[in-house]
């Protein structure tokens, strides 16, 4: 199947022609919009006004329309100033106003008769945005710098209304590392990730950052979790990080940060938690541990800086950091982690309403012991560097204003992703005891992801009778390519009782394509402020030619192959609305209702594309072994077959074989979303709000296994095809799970298998479900600016997220240990098996909570200082509890587990409690900020993870607890 893009080539000059149509997504995901209009004392509109904006470069000019408006659009956040001036008339100045990401300012300008002075307005940009219809959270400069925090983007995740994620941060404790995140009603595959206006997703690890930052180059970040924006691809959480930009005034900063585990608390646990002995882990207790993940030493170091290279049109700035953090791991186990980062913008103004960007950023993260835990010992773990080339990111726009009623923006840019994660151990066979602790080496991967993208926006605003319309559009085009290698050192792998599997390298080389184009006007009459909008996505790609090398120790088993590649098999296209409404109320406008509708569909992942590939996973032959742990393979150390091979291998040949298929009528997943809220603005500087959302989840992706009506299914006339989807009454009840959980319940929990004459080769079909999810939150949330001396930002919201299933969607009824089995039953995010680094932690709260803020003692007087605090909870996770269970007619090792054990067994609930206390001291343009952070300052050990497959030595044990308390020395200065 070909990628039609060809009709979207031939709407390509009817998308230019429409440029004036758009706002552009560049400039919404980096910058805010100021709109104005000019009044005489009568309320009459006042026209050919010159309004004046000066602050974040060379000062842009702009003269009223008849109805006395002005636009400045597509504004760096930061501080302005504004005049307004107009013969006859008194100026008008407003000396600060504040422009944030994604937010739209509107001014009414009241120009009075000529007098001697001008007329100077202290004012805060206005705190109701009426044109906005998204949910989320916005983090300013001075916030990022004044709260305690642990420098990465993923802690100021932690703080947004509904976003959960897999880990705690104290002090350091996972910095360097990602954080698997789901926001309101919407997993983590569909996370967007934009820096400085390019869109940087990872669209192989899908939703994932392609990268680590410099936390001092931002000067705002923005979480979106919902909305109707057209310009925004997916439902999912949209996190636009802005960096800062040069201006006519020098100025910089430089950082250090400092902790060790001299400045640690001993760990605070009860030995009651440990892991208890019982039937469950073979009477096996768990011994206590000397403490738990933990810093040994952090620093910190960095610089950035930015002004004029020619005053009024070329600016330049930059940033670099360095962070270095050394942990241990609750079994004592070393890891190091260095994450060197930098930016480069250089800004200038070609020409009188033409400025041009040209960006770069690079991220150079290595890290030795990454992995190493209780059943990853050092040996086991990975040592991770980048990999590919660099720079990692690249980025030119050029916009273009046309007077005050047009605005065309292009942009592209080329993102470098790519890392290897190379064991530790080296070229040795991997070994997984009972205990499923791994010993001699790991697996290794190694990936080249590149992305690049070409962009066409802009805006422009037409007026009509009554209503003044906000026209937006755009158009673009991306281009991801994937390059991911995951192999097994010495050829293979074994496992308790003499087990061994033979393996061929996994190889996925895959190019995906992805076209877009949207269209929205927003309307204004009155109080009343409206939006109808619609997005258009096209996505899909092609497998590339791809050779795979023989097993090093093996190679006449499994002999080097290759596949000439071929289109995906599908392409997702989806038209999806997008609506909304405000309505203020209140003389003064400070109480705005907002209601939006919004469907989304899902983006596509280049794995996902690359499903019918026989070289996605490793490939294996089964064997039993005589090794017994040994480092390599022998020859005379393979005893006999153990079953027949994986179903990417030819058992006649042992060349590929393709056993997966997908519904060329495959489509995206879709999620729709009515979104309700009420905010008051107490003061100008606060406002409270409430928000409901709904959201269902349909045409889910399911992977439904193909049988065969033949006992063989590796016979040679079964070889040419694929086999058939299964059937409900393909399977029958093969008996019944007994245990005991660690809370001393039994539990009896039935597995099914396929029937006699049944049998398959493990291929699945790639198809649109009926299996539902529906989602429904509530949160109050509260934003205090900074002013009066203090500031306050928090949110406290109830959720839950559950499957709809009709009972003919379960043709296997064995459950799985990710849910989404029985209906009604709570949405789990997290992995398919309980092991690996994070394999027991599963997403679901019923509740959370975050709250963050800043209080100046005595701002006035010269001993003055600052206290921070942050504080963040959620009800504690499901524990997954699980029993392994090998059915082999379904060649597969499945997970069963208690049914609904979600709703009997969890975590404990988490609260985290950070604070800082700060003092500034000031000499003429240069100020100096010592800090004091102390992280976990509760000193809490909450239970983090557990050990939650049953029936082994170390089941029920303790994993993981909260990192305990620590301080940070901080040191800061500041020019002007």
């Amino acid at each position: 199947m070909r990628f039609r893009f060809r009709r979207l080539g031939l709407c390509l000059p009817f998308a230019v022609a429409l440029w004036a149509s758009a706002l552009p997504l560049a400039a919404q995901l980096r910058s805010g919009n100021l709109y104005g209009k000019v009044i005489d004392p009568g309320g009459a509109p006042l026209a050919g006004a010159v309004a004046t904006l000066s602050g974040g470069g060379g000062p842009e000019v702009r003269t009223g329309d008849a109805q006395g408006r002005f636009r400045f659009l597509g504004l760096a956040p930061g501080v302005y100033r504004l005049e307004v001036t107009l013969a006859g008339r008194s100026p008008f100045t407003v000396p600060e106003l504040s422009i944030g990401v994604g937010r739209n300012v509107d001014l009414e300008v009241t120009l009075t008769p000529a007098e001697s002075e001008t007329l100077t307005v202290t004012a805060e940009a206005p705190p109701l945005d009426e044109r906005r219809f998204s949910t989320g959270t916005s983090v300013v400069r001075e916030e990022l710098d004044a709260v305690p925090t642990t420098r990465d983007p993923w802690a100021i995740l932690r703080t947004t209304p509904g976003v959960l994620a897999d880990r705690v941060n104290v002090g350091g404790t996972e910095t360097g590392l990602q954080s698997r995140i789901v926001g309101p009603g919407s997993s983590g595959e569909q996370t967007v990730w934009a820096l400085d206006g390019m869109v940087i997703t990872d669209m192989t690890a899908l939703g994932s950052s392609p990268g680590q930052f410099d936390f001092d180059a931002f000067e705002e970040i923005q979480v979106t979790t919902g909305g109707n924006d057209a310009a925004i691809s997916t439902g999912g959480v949209v996190v636009n990080l802005v960096t800062r930009r040069g201006t006519d005034v020098w100025r910089g900063s430089g950082r250090y940060f400092y902790s060790d585990s001299s400045l640690r608390s001993g760990l605070n646990f009860d030995a009651k938690d440990l892991g208890q002995a019982g039937a469950w882990n073979r009477n096996h207790a768990q011994a206590a541990f000397h403490a738990g993940n933990r810093v040994e030493r952090l620093t910190d170091r960095g610089i950035e800086l930015g002004g004029p290279l020619l005053r009024d049109r070329l600016w330049v700035w930059g940033s670099y950091g360095d962070p270095k953090v050394e942990r241990r791991t609750i079994d004592d186990f070393a890891e190091s982690t260095e994450l060197p980062a930098g930016n480069l913008k250089l800004d200038a103004k070609l020409a009188d309403g033409n400025s041009a960007t040209l960006f770069f950023w690079h991220d150079d993260k290595s890290r030795q012991g990454f992995g190493a835990s209780p059943q990853r010992p050092p040996e086991t773990d990975w040592n991770q560097s980048r990999f590919g080339p660099v720079p990692t990111a690249w980025k030119f726009e050029d916009a273009q204003q046309f007077g005050s009623r047009l605005n065309l923006s292009v942009l592209a840019s080329r993102v470098n992703g790519g890392f290897q994660l190379v064991p530790a151990g080296g070229d040795q066979v991997p070994v997984l005891d009972d205990d499923l602790v791994w010993h001699n080496s790991f697996f290794l991967t190694r990936s080249e992801r590149a992305q690049q993208q070409t962009r066409v926006e802009g805006s422009a605003f037409v007026d009509t009778r009554k209503l003044s319309h906000e026209l937006r559009f755009g158009v673009g085009y991306r281009t991801a390519l994937e390059s991911s290698l995951s192999r097994t050192p010495g050829g293979g792998w074994e496992c308790c009782d003499g087990f061994a599997s033979l393996s061929r390298d996994g190889l996925v080389r895959f190019r995906g394509r992805y076209a877009d184009a949207f269209l929205s006007d927003t309307a204004t009459v009155g109080r009343l402020t409206f939006n109808a909008g619609l997005r258009y996505d096209r996505q899909g790609g092609r497998n590339l030619p791809t050779e795979v090398r023989a097993n090093p120790a093996f190679p006449d088993l499994l002999p080097a192959v290759s596949i000439p590649g071929g289109d995906a098999g599908f392409e997702w296209g989806n038209v999806v609305p997008r609506l909304g409404a405000t309505w203020a109320f209140g003389k003064e406008r400070d109480t705005l209702v907002r209601a939006s509708y919004s469907r989304y569909a899902d983006q596509l992942g280049t794995d996902t594309a690359a499903f019918i590939s026989p070289f996605a996973t490793q490939q294996y032959l089964f064997f039993y072994t005589s090794n017994n742990g040994g480092p390599t393979f022998e020859p005379d150390e393979l005893i006999e077959s153990a079953g027949p091979p994986s179903g990417g291998i030819d058992p006649f040949t042992f060349g590929p074989l393709v056993s997966n298929e997908i519904d060329p009528q495959l489509g995206a997943p879709i999620t729709d979303e009515l979104l309700l809220g009420v905010e008051r603005a107490l003061r100008p500087d606060l406002v409270i709000g409430l928000r409901v959302t709904w959201r269902r989840l349909t045409n889910l992706l399911e992977r439904e296994l193909l049988v065969f009506d033949d006992p063989d299914p590796r016979s040679p006339e079964n070889l040419g095809v694929r086999g058939r989807p299964h059937r409900r009454d393909d399977y029958v009840q093969a008996g019944v799970l007994r245990g005991t959980l660690p809370n001393g319940r039994s539990f009896a929990t039935p597995y099914w298998t396929l029937r006699d004459g049944i049998s398959t080769r493990g291929g699945a079909r790639l198809e649109n479900g009926d299996r539902e999810q529906e989602y429904r939150g509530a949160f109050l949330t509260l934003d205090k600016r900074l002013g009066h001396g203090w500031m306050l930002r928090g949110n406290v919201g109830v959720q839950d997220w559950r499957w709809r299933i009709p009972d003919a969607e379960n043709e296997d009824p064995t459950d799985s240990v990710a849910g989404g089995v029985i209906d009604g039953s709570e949405v789990l995010s997290g992995a398919n098996f309980p092991g690996g680094v994070k394999g027991n932690v599963f997403l679901n709260s019923r509740w959370s909570y975050a709250l963050s803020g800043l209080v100046q003692i005595a701002p006035e007087r010269r001993w003055g200082f600052d206290l921070a605090a942050s504080a963040t909870g959620h009800q504690g996770y499901p524990i997954r509890y699980a029993a392994q269970l090998f059915r082999q007619e379904l060649d597969e090792s499945r997970l069963t587990y208690l049914p609904a054990t979600s709703n009997l067994s969890r975590y404990p609930d988490l609260h985290v409690l950070d604070l800082r206390i700060q003092k500034e001291i000031r000499f003429r343009d240069l100020a100096t900020t010592v800090s004091l952070d102390c992280f976990n300052a509760l000193n809490r050990s909450t239970v983090l993870q557990r050990q939650a497959l049953l029936g082994r030595n170390t089941s029920d044990h303790v994993l993981e607890v909260l990192g305990a308390r620590i301080l940070r020395l901080g040191v800061r200065f500041k020019l002007r």
